[in-house]
């Protein structure tokens, strides 16, 4: 259980200032070993690399890998994405449930010899850095106190900087860093480092989204249109009123009830792979499952939002589910949990909805059963 006060935490810390959290994770268990790990880096759907710093020299290789020849010198192996393949990796995020899933990217492990790290570099996005077996020394530096200084192809890393943190983890600390801060860790002793990240769309994300939007939706697009324009002498000339109007057409696409829905599917984007199911789950036969205490289980990775603007839909994985609205504030309840027994659903007003809901997303390889 993490040993921190989410309230004080997200009021003194949270995109504001790094801090240590020491025995934030009391009796930490690592979710595998650096041999699993580098089992995962061998699996084409994700995202692994190694970086080393060899003869005086950094170097990033990608991944996936057949073999490991490339660990020379002081090396570290990444992968993303684990938290979508490793059933352990849900209980390590649910600590963090105190942010919406819907800032939530993944988790990354990495696995790093002595003297290994990655350099001193900036996140543009908040991290939380929970050590596991071994030691780190971090470092950590203002905001905006050094500039970038890519010193090989796939690195970006940043020029020395003069730390406020300086600090060594021990397994079950935490450090979290806000996005903009630059930061340097170093292995003491050979360790294992889970990186949960976070995302926040920025300008041309988000106007990627309404793009998105505008190109698949059934209505044709409003267009620009000024029957009353008048004969003008000056044709080179815009007019401060044209870009005003040309600005509201965007403002009104984005104020649309349909880009808002549009935009809720592709904020629960998490780039999952849905589980394969043998047969379709019938709602009966879940009820059934269910009442004879059996348990509808969350497959790793999966991170659904809802919005209450939005009653009667979940959006998972860039999908809108529908269900009844009298149940909305139930599932959002049922929804938060990795697991969830026939106890959590005697609140719902209509509980065969719910079967009829969860049986849907078994069926489409969100969710499962035992």
């Amino acid at each position: 259980m993490l040993a921190i006060c989410p309230d004080s935490f997200m009021r003194d810390y949270w995109q504001k200032k790094p801090c240590v959290l020491r025995a934030a994770l009391p009796d930490f268990n690592d979710l595998l070993d650096e041999n699993e790990l580098a089992g995962l880096a061998m699996e084409p759907e994700l995202d692994s690399r190694i970086v080393r710093f060899h003869n005086n020299q950094w170097s990033m290789i990608q991944g996936p890998f057949e073999e490991f020849s490339a660990c020379e010198g002081k090396w570290t192996l990444l992968v993303q994405g684990v938290d979508k393949y490793l059933d352990d990796a849900s209980e390590l995020m649910s600590q963090f449930n105190f942010i919406p899933n819907w800032r939530v990217d993944d988790l990354m492990i990495s696995y790093a010899v002595e003297g290994a790290g990655v350099g001193p570099h900036v996140d543009q996005y908040d991290v939380f850095l929970v050590q596991g077996k071994g030691s780190r020394r971090w470092r950590v530096g203002p905001p905006k106190s050094s500039v970038a200084r890519p010193p090989a192809a796939g690195l970006c890393q940043v020029e020395p900087f003069e730390p406020i943190i300086d600090c060594e983890l021990s397994s079950g600390d935490i450090l979290y860093i806000p996005p903009g801060w630059p930061h340097d860790g170093s292995t003491i002793v050979s360790a294992l480092t889970y990186s949960i990240g976070f995302r926040a769309p920025d300008q041309a994300q988000l106007a990627g989204y309404l793009a998105e939007h505008m190109q698949s939706a059934e209505s044709l697009p409003a267009r620009y249109t000024d029957p009353a324009l008048p004969a003008t002498e000056a044709p080179v000339s815009i007019n401060r009123n044209e870009i005003t109007q040309l600005k509201t057409l965007l403002h009104n696409a984005i104020d649309d009830n349909a880009f808002t829905f549009t935009l809720l599917k592709l904020l629960s984007e998490q780039g999952l792979e849905p589980e394969p199911v043998d047969a379709d789950m019938l709602t009966k036969q879940l009820q059934q499952h269910i009442d004879n205490g059996g348990l509808i289980i969350k497959h790793p990775g999966c991170r659904p939002i809802l919005c209450d603007d939005y009653t009667g839909w979940c959006f998972v994985n860039g999908e809108a589910i529908e269900f009844a609205q009298v149940n909305h504030p139930v599932m959002r309840n049922l929804m938060a949990k990795s697991t969830i027994s026939r106890a959590d659903m005697t609140l719902a007003p209509d509980d065969l909805d719910i079967f009829c809901t969860f049986a849907r997303l078994i069926n489409m390889g969100y969710w499962g059963y035992r």
